[in-house]
């Protein structure tokens, strides 16, 4: 997806603890029938139910965001999302507003397919942060391929069994909007990756890979790199000692659909 571009400053500084506050998402929409809403309306309740505040701030509450129902004309791109304003706090960057425009033509059919609900998901991650705001918060270099925070990082050795790793992979194959800013897999979605979970689930599957492939679920991985850019998540362990070698909108494809970001 094509990016909306995150207007938050480069972070400088350590890592504040003791900061809390509750983080809500406050929803706007245009366009969109109360049906379609309810997808959005769900995808809100899952992050905040996975995102529980700031580390950085005890005085932040939320990100607002911005949902559209425009046309992106055919061509498979799906959506594309993104932050659109932040501040930086307690050596932190976070986004607190956001937008999502999602392309009306394929909307019935993400929704017959049984799959919207993955789509919002996904690209409100993205407004959240995962992506688009790895390189503000020194975790990701764009182009390396490697993120590097500690807590994902610490998340994947242990849940797809790769005790030796010192980074999580980061895609590198697509469009502008693909490459950069979701974990990796094969290019264009078209095969498995060989990594594997402890439930038997292919991180192909993952939701925050650039393909969509599904049955999707979200990893404890994803979860703890929102630990990583700043903000406190529901179940996810400190991480263990580690060495380390060392968006816009990003796209998601259904049923091998490329999405723009």
């Amino acid at each position: 997806m094509k990016r909306i571009a995150a207007i938050v400053g480069v972070l400088l500084g350590l890592m504040a603890g003791g900061a809390q506050a509750s983080f809500i998402i406050n929803l706007s929409f245009s366009g969109f029938t109360a049906t379609e809403e309810s997808y959005f309306t769900a995808a809100k309740t899952f992050w905040e139910g996975k995102i529980t505040g700031y580390q950085g701030s005890d005085t932040l509450s939320g990100l607002s965001i911005s949902a559209t129902n425009v046309d992106l004309e055919a061509g498979g791109i799906l959506a594309e999302s993104g932050p659109t304003d932040g501040v930086d706090a307690g050596g932190f960057a976070y986004g607190t507003e956001g937008a999502m425009n999602l392309n009306k033509r394929y909307i019935d059919y993400l929704i017959g397919q049984g799959v919207f609900t993955s789509v919002i998901e996904h690209e409100m991650a993205h407004v959240i942060g995962f992506g688009s705001a790895w390189a503000f918060n020194n975790v990701y270099v764009d182009g390396s391929g490697e993120f590097t925070g500690a807590y994902a990082l610490s998340a994947y050795r242990d849940e797809f069994k790769q005790p030796t790793a010192t980074f999580v992979p980061v895609e590198l194959c697509g469009d502008a909007g693909t490459a950069d800013g979701h974990w990796a897999e094969v290019c264009g979605g078209s095969g498995l990756t060989g990594i594997v979970d402890r439930q038997g689930r292919d991180l192909a599957y993952e939701l925050m890979t650039g393909w969509y492939n599904g049955p999707g679920f979200v990893s404890s991985t994803t979860i703890a790199s929102f630990q990583d850019i700043g903000y406190t998540v529901a179940q996810v362990p400190a991480p263990a000692t580690i060495t380390l070698l060392g968006l816009g909108l990003v796209g998601i494809g259904a049923g091998r659909r490329k999405c723009a970001n």
